[in-house]
């Protein structure tokens, strides 16, 4: 099995194995091999209990993150989806952070040029404005932000922007992402991708989004308001981040 040259990169990763789900290694590299690879993807997983496993090995080039298996660790946590298949970080133990901080510091010395990140953080920047976005995530994995995660921990993080501070747009509502104006431009994208004319994504509330809005919501069967209120924001959201996969 090929080895990597060198290791420049660290990946976290969930395995999107359900509650409960607890066969250690040789259940992922059956998973793996059943759908046709040559072995376990990841080089190492953290258990639910927080036992940290060799996979593929140390020094093996995996295959959990096309484009980037060749100068990357991948590190895999158990878990990562609930009972409905979703996306859910509640599903990570406090035992497995633990480790993973752990295992974290121990690869960076191990390797002295590796920054971390999220597999989600290498998805591609599809509108070109330098920053990986909720909307742009090829997968919901690892169902958090490693980067800000990480950096707050004093580990090495890729150079890879982000938006990662969130804001509740109501009491128990699901958080939206907030920067200038991104919350209503992300917003615009979620309405262009449902089929919605609006016009420029610009962030702001003019008369084309209201219009696209006040059609969404008659789709939907909401109040037309033309607003981006709670329940017209959770509509859009659940339309295409529910199906994103872990």
């Amino acid at each position: 099995m090929a080895s990597r040259k060198k290791t420049t990169l660290g990946v976290v990763h969930v395995t999107a194995t359900p509650p409960g789900w607890d066969r250690g290694v040789a259940g992922i590299r059956a998973i793996h091999k059943a759908q046709g690879w040559s072995d376990i993807g990841y080089n190492e997983i953290i258990n639910p209990d927080g036992r940290a496993e060799i996979g593929r090995g140390k020094m093996a080039i995996g295959a959990h993150v096309a484009g980037f298996n060749s100068i990357s660790y991948g590190l895999s946590l158990v878990g990562g989806i609930n009972r409905d298949g979703k996306p859910d970080f509640s599903t990570i133990s406090a035992a497995q952070l633990a480790t993973l901080e752990r295992r974290m510091r121990e690869l960076t010395r191990d390797f002295p040029d590796i920054k971390w990140c999220g597999h989600r953080d290498l998805s591609p920047d599809k509108n070109g404005n330098g920053i990986i976005e909720p909307f742009e995530h090829m997968k919901a994995c690892p169902t958090f932000d490693v980067i800000p995660w990480a950096a707050a921990r004093g580990l090495p993080t890729a150079d890879i922007k982000g938006t990662w501070k969130i804001v509740a747009l109501a009491p128990n509502s699901a958080p939206v992402f907030e920067g200038p104006d991104s919350r209503t431009a992300y917003l615009q994208r979620l309405l262009t991708r449902a089929g919605y004319v609006i016009g420029p994504i610009d962030g702001i509330v003019g008369k084309k989004t209201r219009a696209a809005t006040q059609a969404f919501q008659l789709a939907s069967g909401l109040p037309e308001t033309g607003a981006l209120d709670a329940a017209t924001v959770a509509a859009l959201r659940n339309l295409f981040e529910a199906s994103a996969a872990a």
